[in-house]
Formats: structure tokens, C-alpha cells, sequence
């Protein structure tokens, strides 16, 4: 059959116990828009050279930007699965992209909460984790609009529609988009939660079939594209990754992840359009961010993987006028294990105890997150069908210090002030003046482990399929 297609721990912390103030309606609609490899700075609004984002931006000038939002593991299939239970990886086991530790059946859910609740939920557009996973319908949605596994499908795509395989012709972007549209037509009179997680902006490196939408095909030829300073330096400086094989995107492999963002701004505006065209833009709660961001040539790189900024941090903005003032902005480190207990809490739905993020509720009326979290944990684990690009890493970030401890060797730790040395050029590791330092985060890395219940990085892990 062919179709024609165009054009989102401390929380066992109860509401209760912080007086949590009812939301407009209670029961808001949910649509999480998550894009595959979209760095921080890929936006217009939040500084990309010459992308042009104008439904995204209006989203970020109707809701709340946030400026330090980041991914547990910068890996498509672990991060998803993180965004989507609310729990590190290493609690929801779902740490690779490859069965059986990728993104299974297994993995309870908050859309599965939503669906309890009485939501029409529906997923759309890249599961991926865990291939066989886009094989078969997952519990907790009404709605299962799945892409296959097809090595060309962004263009043409195979989707797994409630179980039935049906080809559809056109750019998988706008088919998706068009599905989400479609699903809120279908159900504009009672609330529902989308995930609608896209395949693009993931990088094409000049395959057609991977490229972007025809209509944008041509946009930015020719244009400059520029490099961070962090791109000069040779190949593969660190000790612990000099085993990576990497080949840095070409400018136009970069103008090629650009044309693909206009594509999701376009689906952004025809989600825009059909809430406004319903009357339900402002009863509905909208998430916009990416699975983890992407190496343009920093530290010779590509790909992600590594605990840089540049894989780590990604785009994260809210819009949901009851509750967040527009235009704001926010410097909380948040983390896409935030986004289930928010949802959760913003449809007064209970929070399970097991869920390792925090609501963002507080942030978006002006302040703090309801515990203090100084410190960040980030963590990866190597993967079998890649060696030559997996690193066994766990990290910690504050404000200011970043250490990253590497499981295969030893003498091979990286320490970064964040502040004097954003690009995170300058290792100071052995720095005999940043000892204490070292020492400390040492300290605070075990600390978050204890307190996330994390056994560490086993060597089984890349032995156990």
C-alpha cells in the first residue's frame, strides 16, 4: 500500500508536600517535538549563523528558552529512552542503540501514565532504540506511526502503522508532521500527548536519500559555513580517544543539517496552524528539543558520544501561556529526564517515585527547581558493533567544572573549566594548582552515582548481547 504525504528522582517528593498549584484545565494537551542530533546552536534564536527558524523561534518568544538544557547520554537510543521514563540509563536499562539493550517493549513510560489517565496518546516518527523495537507496536499508545528500519528512511519511509507496513512516498519530516497534525484534528476534543520524535536533522554526510526535503534542497548553497576554534586542533588530542575513526563534516554535510532544520520548522508551523485553526493553541503544552547535539569538526570530531558540550547540550524550549510568561528565559541546568515528572505534574497525574528527574513546574513560574542540583551525571557505554568510537565514560558538570572519568584506561581523565575554557581545550587533569579540584569532583561523581543508584560501567555490558 502507498500513501501520498506533503507537506517530551526527586519526585517521589509529592505535589502535595509543595502545594502545587493547579494548572489551567488540569488536563492540557502534550506534544514533545524531539529532533534527531540537533546541537544547542543550531537554531535561529539560539544563534545559528544563517539557519532560519521563524516557528521555532516563535515558540521560544512565546514560551520559555532554556540555556543549559542537556542529554544523560548522547546517544539517540539511550537518550529517548531517557526523555521518555525519566530515568537515567542506567536505571531503564536501555543504554545502546542495538537490542537486546536498546529501546524495548519493556520500558514503562509516561505516556503510558497519560493513556492510563485517559489521554489519546500517539507516537510518531523514530523509535530506533533497540532496532527491533520499530518492529512492533509499544504499549502506551493509542497511536503507532512508526518508521521502518530502511536505510533510506527519511525519503519514501516504510512506517509501521498500528502494526500494518505501509510505504508511504515523500519526506518523512513532513509525513510525520502531517500525522501529528492529523492526530490532533482526530482528537481536538478531548486531551491528548504526541511524541513526535523526527528523524532528521541526523547528519546525511551527502547521501540523497538522506537529505532534506526537494523544496529545501537549495537553501544556504554556498554559504559560509564557520568553525569553532575547538576544530583546530589536531585530530584526536585526548589519550582516551585516540582510537576514534572519524572523518568531520564537510561545510556542506553542515549546510545539509541546516536545509533539514527548515524542514522541522515547517512541520513546527503546520503544527502551529492547526491548533490555531482548532482554537487549542494555548490549551496545549509544547516541548521542543533534540536527542543529543553533534560534533561539527570540535576537538576533530564527529558524530557524538563523547561528554563535550557540543553532544551534550541541546536546544530545550517550552510554551504553555497559563503557566510560563512568553519570551522568558532560564538558566537552570535541566536535563531530558526532567521532562516526564513536568508532563506528569502539568496534567495532574501522579509522579512515580522511581522517576529520577525533576519537574521543571517551579522553573517556569520563576523559579528554582524544588531540590538544589549543583551537579550533573552524565554517562556511555560502549558499544559493540562501534569499538573504535566507545569510550566507557562517566562525567560530572557544575556551573562552572567538568571532570570525565574513562573506564578503559587509567591516566586518562579530562577536567575542564568551564568558564575560562568554554571550547574545553585546555585538559587540567594533571594541573599540579587543580588538584583539589580534581579530588573534589572525583568525590561528587561518586556521590551522584550513590544517590542515582548507578552500579557503575561493567565490562559485561559489551559482552551481553
Amino acid at each position: 500500500m502507498k500513501i501520498d504525504a506533503s507537506p517530551l528522582f526527586y519526585l517521589c517528593l509529592s505535589i502535595a508536600l509543595y502545594g502545587f498549584t493547579a494548572i489551567a484545565g488540569d488536563r492540557p494537551n502534550m506534544i514533545v517535538i524531539t529532533v534527531d542530533e540537533l546541537r544547542w546552536d543550531g537554531l535561529g534564536v539560539t544563534g545559528h549563523p544563517f539557519v532560519e527558524t521563524p516557528h521555532i523561534d516563535r515558540l521560544a518568544r512565546e514560551g520559555m528558552l532554556f540555556e543549559n538544557a542537556f542529554v544523560p547520554t548522547p546517544l539517540c537510543g539511550p537518550s529517548r529512552a531517557c526523555l521518555i521514563t525519566g530515568q537515567y540509563a542506567h536505571t531503564h536499562g536501555s543504554y545502546k542503540n542495538q537490542a537486546p539493550k536498546g529501546h524495548t517493549k519493556e520500558l514503562k513510560t509516561y505516556p503510558m501514565l497519560f493513556q492510563q489517565a485517559g489521554y489519546k496518546t500517539a507516537f510518531i516518527g523514530k523509535w530506533t532504540t533497540g532496532r527491533n523495537g520499530d518492529k512492533t507496536v509499544h504499549p502506551g499508545f493509542d497511536r503507532w506511526f512508526c518508521s521502518g528500519v530502511n536505510r533510506d528512511y527519511k525519503m519514501d519511509p516504510i512506517v509501521n502503522v498500528d502494526g500494518e507496513w505501509i510505504q508511504y512516498i515523500g519526506h518523512a519530516t513532513d509525513i510525520d508532521s502531517a500525522e501529528a497534525a492529523q492526530f490532533i484534528r482526530e482528537h481536538r476534543d478531548e486531551p491528548f500527548n504526541i511524541s513526535l520524535w523526527h528523524r532528521s536533522v541526523h547528519t546525511s554526510y551527502g547521501d540523497e536519500h538522506l537529505l532534506a526535503a526537494e523544496r529545501n534542497r537549495d537553501l544556504y548553497k554556498g554559504v559560509p559555513v564557520p568553525r569553532a576554534i575547538s576544530a583546530q586542533e589536531p585530530l584526536i588530542v585526548q589519550p582516551a580517544i585516540k582510537g576514534f575513526a572519524q572523518r568531520p563534516p564537510t561545510d556542506e554535510d553542515i549546510r545539509n543539517i541546516a536545509r533539514m532544520t527548515v524542514d522541522i520548522d515547517d512541520g513546527v508551523g503546520l503544527i502551529y496552524e492547526t491548533l490555531e485553526d482548532l482554537g487549542i493553541l494555548d490549551e496545549t503544552v509544547i516541548i521542543f528539543s533534540s536527542d543529543n547535539g553533534f560534533f561539527f569538526g570540535e576537538h576533530g570530531l564527529t558524530e557524538k558520544r563523547l561528554a563535550y558540550e557540543e553532544a551534550i547540550k541541546v536546544p530545550f524550549i517550552v510554551r504553555y501561556p497559563p503557566l510560563i510568561e512568553a519570551g522568558t528565559t532560564s538558566d537552570v541546568s535541566t536535563l531530558s529526564i526532567d521532562v516526564a515528572p513536568t508532563l506528569l505534574e502539568m496534567a495532574s497525574i501522579p509522579i512515580p517515585s522511581e522517576l529520577q528527574g525533576q519537574s521543571l513546574v517551579p522553573v517556569f513560574q520563576g523559579g528554582q527547581l524544588r531540590q538544589p542540583r549543583p551537579s550533573l551525571l552524565f554517562e556511555f557505554w560502549p558499544e559493540q558493533n562501534l569499538p573504535r568510537r566507545s569510550c566507557w565514560w562517566k562525567a560530572v558538570r557544575t556551573d562552572r567544572w567538568k571532570f570525565i572519568h574513562f573506564y578503559k584506561e587509567p591516566f586518562v581523565d579530562e577536567l575542564y573549566d568551564l568558564k575560562a575554557d568554554p571550547f574545553e581545550m585546555n585538559n587540567l587533569i594533571d594541573s599540579p594548582e587543580h588538584q583539589e579540584i580534581v579530588v573534589e569532583m572525583t568525590r561528587e561523581l561518586a556521590s551522584l552515582m550513590e544517590f542515582y543508584d548507578d552500579p557503575g560501567i561493567d565490562y559485561q555490558f559489551f559482552f551481553d548481547e
